[in-house]
């Protein structure tokens, strides 16, 4: 199995090889389709990620666009750190969905060749409004060189409220993005630490330029 991940990732390109050599032409996007639940109440969204560079420091730079059940629309300029850190001039704070998908994009900077059942590391750092702390735990690779990990966030928000992320995501080694992220959070307000909220979100990748 570490031999066939091996193989998978030699011969795919990663996130960068996939943007357009000229700055006119249309770079990969990733297109997410998001369900959020609290309670009876239930939050759809799409998030798009369009993919517009990097640095030799490996940090990704992207655009993030979230619309919303009502249509309306959230956009962000983010530069997506090795280790999992975030970084916008744009918004004092991304949205839970935006925030994990660019946060566990992060992964694509790990090298995955020869990663196996129980293999795990954390990795932390800022995040627009706060900093986080993340650990990943290898739960399987199948034939197809997808990686499940079990994930656990801890996110520390500058207004005092924090949330508390635990769940699985199968992560695609042959396209470098996640493919599906499945969490259970628990969310406590701000100003008010003791007061929390239970957030499922589940998130699912259902178009990438770079393969279709």
């Amino acid at each position: 199995m570490r031999r066939l991940l091996a193989a998978v990732l030699s011969s795919s390109l990663p996130l960068l090889a996939a943007l357009p050599a000229e700055a006119d032409a249309p770079g990969r996007q990733v297109e997410y389709a998001v369900v959020a639940t609290s309670g009876s109440v239930v939050r759809r969204a799409t998030v798009t990620i369009d993919f517009v560079g990097g640095s030799a420091e490996h940090v990704l730079v992207v655009d993030v666009d979230e619309f919303v059940d009502d249509r309306s629309q959230r956009h962000a300029d983010v530069d997506i750190e090795p280790n999992g850190s975030l970084r916008s001039a744009g918004v004092a704070q991304l949205t839970a969905e935006e925030e994990t998908i660019c946060s566990l994009m992060s992964i694509e900077s790990e090298d995955l060749a020869g990663v196996a059942t129980g293999d795990h590391w954390e990795r932390a750092g800022p995040v627009p409004g706060g900093r986080h702390r993340t650990r990943y735990s290898v739960l399987g690779v199948d034939d197809a060189g997808f990686v499940e990990f079990a994930v656990a966030r801890d996110l520390q928000h500058d207004d005092g409220s924090h949330a508390r992320w635990h769940g699985t995501m199968n992560y695609d080694a042959n396209g470098f993005v996640p493919a599906t992220i499945t969490l259970n959070g628990d969310l406590s307000e701000a100003g008010d630490p003791g007061v929390g909220r239970n957030v499922a979100m589940s998130i699912r990748l259902v178009r990438d330029t770079f393969k279709h």
